[in-house]
């Protein structure tokens, strides 16, 4: 079953995000990836995340579906890409196989490792960039142009910030994705349940307004391997809130990466009967997402 076919079946969907290396050497990356056959559903690849210099989002999800069989749900940010760029790059991208893509602005090039080099675009934002793919999916240009042979058809999602919704900015935009016809939305980690249930609200609203089914919700879920590195991602990551109360836990604890992980069980656990999904980030940990996949799926399964 395809993604978007999972989607529309009203299944629980599973993606797990896998960041591309720093340089050629992707057998590790394909080693965690095909670990991951028969326990997700797509396997999400960032685009250079953080400003981070990586290998390219679009090669990296070529390769992952080739070597494991699993769909890749590739990010795709505007801030390296003009008009142009990106639509050689969703044409290029599509004509490769990879049919489902999240579409993002993208995190801005001074915080991350090349500040003092590079130059960042942003010609387009991410709404624009929905419409830029919508446009391409009924076979046209960014000018009107017909699209010779044919174009695209990509299914698409966007990203959610739970803790930025009271801000009426941020409704207009949850609005404007809306009103593109996602198939899927992603969010930043939530651990609690007031969030989604603030989420889900605003969503049936804007729903009933639009006159449209909102698209599926995959929660997102970060286990973070230690405490030092949930102050860090809480600090550095925008939209990242992981609760006190669980940094404290692992700060006590002498398995750290085993208590994330129980914990993040358990918060699946009790989030499972609100979502349509999860969407799992092992930040600096792939290679206990198994573990955590067995963990997370066997307790919500009791």
């Amino acid at each position: 079953m395809s993604l978007r076919d999972k989607l529309a079946s009203g299944q629980p969907v599973i993606t797990v995000e896998l960041s591309p290396p720093k340089g050629t050497d992707v057998s590790r990356l394909l080693e965690h990836a095909l670990a991951l056959k028969g326990k997700v559903d797509a396997i999400n690849v960032p685009d250079c995340q953080l400003s981070m210099l990586k290998m390219s989002s679009m090669a990296a999800s070529k390769l992952i579906q080739d070597h494991t069989g699993i769909e890749a749900v590739w990010q795709l940010t505007c801030r390296d890409r003009n008009l142009i760029a990106l639509q050689a790059d969703l044409l290029g991208g599509y004509a490769l196989g990879l049919h489902n893509i999240l579409a993002l602005t993208g995190d801005p090039v001074q915080i991350g490792d090349q500040k003092e080099h590079a130059k960042q675009v942003f010609h387009l934002e991410s709404v624009r960039l929905l419409d830029l793919i919508k446009t391409l999916n009924v076979g046209k240009d960014a000018c009107g142009q017909e699209l010779k042979g044919a174009g695209t058809d990509f299914t698409l999602g966007a990203a959610i910030n739970p803790f930025k919704l009271g801000n009426r900015a941020q409704q207009l935009r949850l609005k404007q994705k809306m009103e593109r016809e996602l198939h899927f939305f992603q969010t930043q980690p939530v651990y609690h349940r007031e969030p989604v249930e603030e989420i889900l609200a605003l969503l049936k609203d804007l729903g009933d307004s639009l006159g449209c089914v909102p698209p599926k919700l995959l929660l997102g879920i970060i286990p973070p391997r230690s405490a030092q590195a949930a102050r860090r991602m809480n600090r550095e990551i925008v939209g990242v809130n992981i609760p006190e109360s669980f940094i404290s836990l692992l700060e006590r604890s002498s398995q750290p990466v085993l208590e994330s992980i129980r914990y993040c069980a358990d918060v699946v656990h009790e989030l499972k009967p609100l979502a349509d999904g999860f969407h799992f980030m092992p930040v600096g940990m792939p290679s206990k997402v198994g573990l955590l996949l067995d963990e997370c799926f066997a307790l919500s399964s009791n």
